[in-house]
């Protein structure tokens, strides 16, 4: 079973449209008609777990983020200065024992 419908667009949605069309080689229903599957495929309910990396895609096309975090290896200076600010932070007493000092005597 198929469904037939009209969509109204204005002219500046018509024209990315088009553009996207044809940057793909392919006709504007068939560009719609696929962006909108794969909208309804991203957004149905009861759809498996994104991944992480899924998520952060999608947090960035909606404008949520700013950019996406690009793994890479840190150099020997950036681990130095990690190392240099652990030791610095280290110092004194676990937080998780100053709770319990904090709570007093049972």
């Amino acid at each position: 079973m198929s469904h037939q419908m009209n969509i109204t667009l204005t002219d500046e949605e018509y024209a990315e449209l088009a553009a996207e069309a044809g940057r793909a080689g392919k006709p504007v229903e068939s560009v719609a008609h696929d962006m909108l599957a794969q909208r309804l495929r991203t957004s149905a309910p009861g759809q498996q777990g994104m991944t992480a990396r899924a998520f952060l895609e999608r947090q960035y096309r909606d404008g949520k983020v700013l950019n996406l975090p690009v793994a890479q290896q840190s150099t020997s200076a950036e681990e130095a200065e990690r190392e240099r600010l652990a030791q610095i932070f280290a110092q004194g007493k676990p937080a998780s024992e100053m709770v319990i000092e904090d709570r007093g005597p049972r």
